[in-house]
């Protein structure tokens, strides 16, 4: 047991605070971490959990990952970890599940499976170079334990150009699916449903999202591999895939296209966006996911996003009706989120850190302003 008394006082360095916060961060649902002294002199740690609402863009979940632009924070943490856009129809993470973030960007979805399922074994896939080495540092800051591959998925082995763009890099795509004008087009439906039905207190964000649409978009080309999902399947020898994420802007249906027939037994879950826009090359892209799913023996349902209604954008999601007989018990599933424990978070750390090390006081908090 720690003598709270003697540690009263006690000098610890900054490299210590590091290593505490470094700590901190990688229990599943940690999003951020400020240490500070009590009255008494004790180690006091506050913590943000991934789940907490974004307040403000400076004191949010979000706010200390790499990223291009804070705005995208905003939209990705509110599809992501409130609205569980990949846990809806029926999706589930179970015990050691193997997911397949395809189209990772800089990692929120890996981050949300080490959070809500921390034994899962995530293979992430990003290809534009600026955006992979964000996925990096933020899965390896938060101790997510994913495979990271510098690479895209299609349904052929190849090098392809990538147009990536810093102000919305979540737009970034191979340049021979770029679409401008429906990118603009989707910014401000986004910002019309936001403002219709999304939730309240984001006047100030959505006037600085709107904004991009005024102006020219940021545009650098990048050269990218792409490789098929089954060449990764065969040189990993994962035996299963308990989820298949896709978000590949345009690409998705070549995501499915690298799959050979004899790994499609494999793949027992799918969640993707579809891109299905009137007037362009994907318009009917719909029909043709689902009755390829079909085909492979999937219940599929799919769904329009309400923040994006009207843009041409559909989740669609496929589960093979026997995976509701894997033994594996069910860690995840929407709806299921639980408050990360201070004692539960205290009980972790005893295990890993010397006596004097050890935060006296863990308070759970709904916001952390940023440091001076």
């Amino acid at each position: 047991m720690v003598n709270a008394d003697h540690l009263s006082g006690m000098e610890i360095s900054e490299a210590d605070k590091i290593k505490v916060c470094d700590l901190l961060l990688k229990f599943p649902g940690v999003a951020r971490v400020r240490l500070s002294r009590t009255a008494a002199g004790q180690l006091a740690a506050q913590v943000l959990g991934w789940d907490r609402p974004m307040i403000s863009p400076d004191s949010g979940p979000l706010t200390e990952l790499a990223h291009h632009n804070p705005d995208e924070l905003q939209f990705l943490h509110d599809e992501i970890f409130l609205g569980e856009s990949y846990l809806q129809g029926g999706i589930t993470l179970r015990e050691k599940a193997v997911v397949f973030d395809v189209g990772a960007n800089i990692g929120v979805f890996s981050l949300f499976v080490h959070a809500r399922c921390p034994s899962a074994e995530v293979y992430a896939f990003e290809p534009i170079p600026d955006i992979y080495d964000q996925l990096r540092r933020n899965v390896e800051r938060h101790g997510a334990g994913a495979r990271l591959f510098p690479c895209g998925l299609s349904d052929h082995d190849r090098e392809v150009s990538f147009n990536f763009y810093p102000d919305l890099s979540i737009m970034s795509c191979r340049s021979d699916y770029a679409d401008l004008e429906n990118e603009s087009k989707l910014v401000t439906r986004y910002v019309e449903n936001a403002r219709e039905n999304g939730p309240e207190d984001r006047h100030e964000h959505l006037s600085r999202v709107e904004s991009l649409v005024t102006r020219d978009f940021d545009l650098s080309e990048r050269r990218c591999r792409l490789r098929r999902l089954s060449e990764v399947i065969d040189e990993t020898g994962v035996d299963r895939i308990d989820l298949l994420k896709v978000d590949v802007q345009r690409s998705e249906l070549d995501v499915l296209k690298g799959i050979d027939a004899g790994h499609w037994p494999l793949v027992h879950q799918v969640v993707m966006e579809v891109h299905d826009e009137v007037g362009t090359p994907t318009e009917g892209r719909l029909q043709e996911v689902c009755t390829l799913l079909l085909e492979h023996g999937f219940r599929v349902s799919d769904a329009e996003t309400d923040l994006l209604r009207g843009a041409g954008r559909f989740t669609v999601q496929a589960i093979r009706p026997a995976y509701a007989g894997d033994p594996r018990s069910v860690v995840a599933r929407a709806g299921s989120t639980e408050a990360l424990d201070p004692c539960a978070l205290r009980d972790w750390l005893a295990g890993r850190l010397p006596g004097h090390l050890m935060p006296q006081e863990i308070t759970m908090v709904d916001a952390l302003p940023p440091t001076d």
